[in-house]
């Protein structure tokens, strides 16, 4: 595999964890309790946000559910997650 390929999945990986992040905190949550909402240990939702590990899809779904963001906002777009327009109490639409 040619190694750009290699660095721009490793860029995409960390923006991922950047948004799981920035999620979070908005909905003022600890790694902690994220990962009680989705039956996980914290020090995985710590990998995840800081790209140790790549979430499986499954997992991802789970995390968008629990922080109320659709997939969409979590793995794709800028590296920035706009949650100017997402409330705590507010489902995602699918």
């Amino acid at each position: 595999m040619p190694e750009q390929s290699s660095d721009w999945v490793a860029l995409r990986r960390r923006a991922v964890g950047e948004r799981i992040r920035t999620a979070r905190r908005h909905r003022e949550l600890t790694q902690e309790q994220l990962a009680h909402l989705i039956n996980v240990d914290r020090r995985t939702i710590h990998r995840y946000e800081t790209a140790q590990r790549d979430p499986a899809l499954s997992m991802l779904i789970l995390i968008a559910d629990a922080l109320n963001i659709s997939l969409s906002a979590l793995v794709e777009g800028s590296n920035e997650l706009d949650m100017r327009g997402a409330r705590a109490d507010e489902r995602p639409s699918l």
